[in-house]
């Protein structure tokens, strides 16, 4: 038993040796698709983002940052706040002794707060049994690494779930995000 604990930790040790955590600020598009019968509608909206991951080395340039971001977007007529939970596997190449240049890709949940329309459109806070607070999303991108401080961050979401639980209408949602980030 002792020497699976001490196996343990030396692993979570030389793990946690690889890691890097990241704290980022961004902005959010997002783009809204309903079909219904009668036809299809778009809605597009901006917002930004808070956010923080911890990327972790899976082996040599391949890792897994695992992250936590909050989402405030809005229009004249929507807001709507809730928390993305990303997934990101990524592969890094170092261009030069100052910068690193990584692409990824995996899944995001989003577990939405609070969602409200003053047009008063099917939103979750009144109608929990129209509309899903929890949307599955899978996107990638890519960053770019300045000194081991300042990460840059771009990348596209794709909606994988119908999130309105109506008969005849379907909506998914789609996002694009840049964001700036600290690397401690």
């Amino acid at each position: 038993m002792k020497r699976m604990m001490i196996v343990a930790i030396a692993l979570l040790t030389a793990v946690m040796a690889n890691a890097q955590a990241s704290f980022q600020l961004g902005y959010l598009g997002n783009n809204s698709k309903t079909e219904t019968a009668l036809g299809s509608t778009s809605d597009s909206y901006g917002g930004f983002m808070v956010g923080a991951d911890y990327n972790l080395t899976l082996t040599g340039d391949l890792k897994v940052a695992p992250g936590l971001n909050l989402d405030l977007s809005f229009d004249d007529d929507y807001t709507e706040f809730g928390f993305f939970i990303p997934i990101d596997f990524n592969y890094g190449f170092q261009i030069n002794d100052q910068v690193s240049l990584s692409v990824f890709a995996g899944p995001t949940a989003y577990l939405g707060i609070l969602s409200q329309s003053k047009t008063g459109a099917v939103t979750y806070d009144y109608y929990e049994n129209d509309y899903s607070r929890f949307e599955l999303l899978l996107g990638g991108g890519l960053w770019c690494d300045i000194m081991d401080l300042i990460r840059v961050k771009a990348g596209y979401k794709f909606g994988l779930l119908d999130n309105c639980k109506l008969d005849a209408v379907t909506n998914k949602n789609n996002c694009l995000y840049l964001s700036v980030g600290y690397l401690f």
